[in-house]
């Protein structure tokens, strides 16, 4: 008999398929390439530009890379991240709000995905489910799968699009009471790809219900909060007020934080990022420790010096770290005006979108995302075809000359395709 194939039974599950992200954005390129950049509307991938189209960065930030000499840029940064870095990462994700009565620990890893990863592989039972929302980034499910993890998905939104914490409670109940711990994913502020962000209520509804569960001390709760597009969500200390409904929790109660340089410095490419353990117990502290620097040895041993020793440099002066927050405030006002048009607009014509509160995209529920997104090629109009089911616009990427009139082209579309919901 033929072998049919190589693979060890635990990795025949991994589908060959495009990226339907960095697809999208080649497809793009193509066009600009073909008719020019004035005649494409490219609202692909969640970076941000200016209002040229060129791809933006932090002034500051790059001044300070470009210089540090080259042992900075090259060398090996430590398993488990330079010192430095790893109180830098902390500092800055926390920013004054670090939940009262815990030790917090930072390793670092190659952006909030080589968080979330490690988050997956080390939290969640070979025979256990974790939990993330309906409408989320793709490699939330794809690291299950690298990962051999099953999960299950909570709904974002009810029918009157609210927040839906009595349905996260309820699902929660549910898996907790055939598995012993239960790691829960949530994308806010600015979550991606909706652009809602909980509300304090949302997040003392669900740390209410988590200190009752975690009475059950045979339980393990574990809360991974991905902080990506938290600093373009508004005022640094608002959006960061809800993390005291953690202060004190139960020690089976274990808050991990994905932090990514990618987005909060926009260095993507440089691959710059921490997983953050935040508990009332040391002890489960220096244990989150040992182990995510044991996976990162096993995985990719080291992350990037250069990008680690300049979040510390800018962390370690007041001034610095005045001034890259000024530049990132006004990629912040420039983003929300880009989004108020469109959203506004939506309204205007009738476009039913996901409750946006602020952050990079913008998105819209269709019920044949593939085809619809086809369609508006064909107006040169490009965007991200979601597997949960809807059509995202990168608001952060999109110069505001065009955004008027976005919302009514892709309205005709949506109603003479019939791809309401």
């Amino acid at each position: 008999m033929a072998v049919m194939t190589m693979l060890a039974k635990e990795a025949r599950n991994k589908a060959k398929k495009e990226d339907n992200s960095f697809g999208a954005s080649l497809t793009a390129r193509k066009a600009i390439e073909e008719f020019g950049a004035d005649k494409v509307i490219e609202a692909t991938l969640g970076v941000i530009k200016d209002e040229n189209g060129v791809f933006a960065t932090l002034p500051t930030f790059e001044k300070i890379y470009r210089e540090l000499p080259g042992n900075e840029l090259c060398d090996y940064a430590g398993i488990p991240g330079t010192a430095d870095f790893r109180d830098a990462a902390i500092e800055f994700t926390f920013q004054g709000h670090q939940p009262k009565g815990t030790f917090a620990r930072a390793i670092a890893t190659p952006g909030g995905s080589g968080a979330i990863h490690h988050a997956i592989y080390n939290y969640v039972g070979a025979d256990e489910k974790y939990l993330i929302p309906d409408w989320c980034w793709g490699p939330y499910r794809e690291m299950g799968v690298e990962c051999n993890r099953q999960y299950e998905m909570y709904r974002c939104f009810n029918e009157n699009n609210e927040f839906d914490v009595e349905g996260i409670i309820e699902k929660s109940k549910e898996l907790l009471s055939s598995q012993e711990g239960l790691l829960t994913f949530f994308n806010t502020p600015a979550h991606n790809p909706s652009g809602y962000t909980m509300s304090n209520e949302d997040w003392k509804q669900l740390t209410d219900y988590y200190r009752e569960a975690a009475e059950d001390q045979s339980k393990r709760i574990i809360v991974l909060w991905d902080m990506a597009y938290t600093d373009y969500a508004g005022d640094k200390d608002e959006v960061r007020d809800f993390l005291k409904y953690f202060d004190n929790m139960p020690e089976n109660v274990l808050l991990l934080v994905a932090f990514s340089m990618s987005k909060s410095f926009l260095i993507y490419g440089m691959r710059s990022g921490a997983l953050i353990g935040v508990s009332t117990s040391e002890e489960i502290i220096d244990e989150f420790d040992r182990t995510i620097t044991f996976s990162n040895r096993s995985t990719w041993s080291n992350g990037s010096r250069g990008a680690q020793t300049a979040l510390a440099m800018i962390m370690a002066d007041p001034q610095l770290k005045e001034q890259t927050d000024k530049e990132r405030q006004e990629f912040t006002d420039l983003i929300a005006k880009r989004a108020a048009i469109f959203v506004k607009e939506a309204e205007e014509v009738g476009l039913p979108i996901l409750p946006y509160k602020a952050g990079f995209f913008v998105t819209l529920p269709a019920n044949d995302q593939f085809a619809l997104c086809d369609e508006l090629k064909e107006d040169l109009i490009f965007s991200i075809p979601l597997d949960s089911g809807g059509v995202r616009f990168a608001m952060s990427a999109l110069p505001s000359s065009k955004v008027p009139g976005l919302a009514a082209k892709v309205m005709k579309h949506f109603v003479e395709g019939n791809y309401q919901v």
